[in-house]
């Protein structure tokens, strides 16, 4: 991929770090770890949620190559080794991409993991996100309301920030007054006042958020629903007029309203509050050069009682692909709206199980049964519906 001199009196470091950036942006690399061992540095690419080895080298050139990366990201090159984060803005042909650096001190040396950044121009619409266009009317129906709030959950990597900004991007104009509370602020947006949570100097997501209700805004994003006292506010600023979006950290939509009322938010408060949970999970995208009809395995086809009618693909890699077999991920989500029966349900303290329930016979559409239809779409392999969901 790139050949990097050995001997280190010969690197020219700038344009090996250059090369480490150009590779990873070229491949869709979503994070680039720089990482020592011993007597040697490797360097790894996670491509399609995968990690690859790209590059193995010697250990003065990984000293050198740190020693740049923290220059670029305006780091402490001086001091002991400790954690530190950065960010680094690069131009990668007609574009900019933001590149978010994180330094943090191992057995081995320091290590460090750069997250690359999605160029924010390629997500202007719900659909190029995955929602199904049923669900993009159903969101853009929900966010054109002037308060309420708004939840998208999933697990770390699920693309839950993505799927804000592109909310925050919909709203985004000079009549309305937006502001966020991040950890960290990742992705800027012109008349977006972004400020990032500094728990160390008493700014948490509970502290900046009552003090940003003084601030006279009309949208508020929350980086994560993490506390008590936070989603206490966040509920509150829902029910006084405010437009709120956050993230929290649960396994389904149904479930975003379980651990709020865990976190002792009144069940009436929240049922008056809540308007929309959206869920999600990132699938890998079958690679479209080498996309092929096929079978399933007879297991899979017994066990998921799958119709024999229906045609399968999947991708086995090609040059195209670098023989992964997919190209890019695309987000399968469930998006459970807040209607009366679900009002009424959010009363009675539910479980999970309940609120699935009702919202299925309203017409959610089930994660699992998203991914599936994903699958037969062609999109992804049934293998992958089956691993993101199951």
């Amino acid at each position: 991929m790139f050949t990097p001199k050995q001997n280190s009196k010969l690197v020219d470091v700038t344009q090996t770090v250059e090369n480490i950036f150009f590779h990873a942006v070229n491949q869709g690399a979503s994070d680039i770890h720089i990482e020592p061992s011993v007597g040697e540095m490797f360097i790894r690419y996670r491509v399609d949620g995968i990690m690859k080895v790209v590059f193995k080298g010697d250990r003065t050139l990984f000293e050198t190559i740190i020693a740049r990366v923290k220059v670029l990201a305006i780091l402490d090159t001086t001091g002991l080794p400790r954690p530190q984060e950065g960010k680094i803005m690069y131009k990668h042909k007609d574009k900019d991409i933001d590149f978010r650096v994180s330094i943090f001190p191992t057995s081995m040396g320091e290590a460090v993991v750069i997250r690359v950044l999605e160029n924010m121009k390629e997500y202007d619409n719900f659909l190029n996100l995955g929602f199904s266009p049923e669900q993009t009317t159903l969101i853009e129906g929900t966010i054109k309301k002037p308060y309420g709030l708004v939840l998208v959950t999933g697990p770390n990597g699920s693309g839950k920030s993505t799927t804000l900004f592109t909310i925050l991007k919909k709203l985004n104009c000079v009549e309305r007054s937006i502001a966020t509370l991040e950890d960290p602020v990742e992705r800027h947006l012109e008349m977006v006042r972004q400020t990032q949570i500094d728990p160390d100097n008493g700014l948490g997501f509970a502290e900046g958020l009552r003090f940003l209700l003084r601030q006279d805004p009309d949208i508020i994003m929350v980086g994560e629903i993490r506390d008590k006292e936070t989603a206490q506010i966040a509920v509150q600023a829902a029910i006084t007029g405010h437009l709120v979006l956050a993230t929290i950290h649960t396994n389904n939509a149904a479930g975003a309203i379980v651990r709020l009322i865990n976190m002792q938010v009144e069940p009436f408060l929240l049922a008056t509050s809540l308007r929309l949970v959206t869920a999600q999970r990132l699938g890998r995208v079958n690679c479209p050069h080498c996309r092929e009809e096929y079978v399933p395995p007879p297991e899979i086809i017994k066990r998921l009682n799958l119709d024999s009618h229906t045609t399968y693909y999947h991708s086995l890699g090609c040059d195209q692909c670098e023989g992964r077999g997919t190209s890019g991920r695309i987000g399968i989500h469930e998006l459970l709206v807040v209607d009366r029966p679900i009002e009424n349900l959010i009363l009675s303290c539910p479980s999970d199980d309940q609120i699935n329930e009702v919202a299925a016979k309203n017409g959610m559409i089930s994660l699992r049964d998203a991914a599936f239809k994903k699958a037969k779409e062609g999109v992804i392999s049934i293998e992958e519906a089956i691993r993101v969901v199951e």
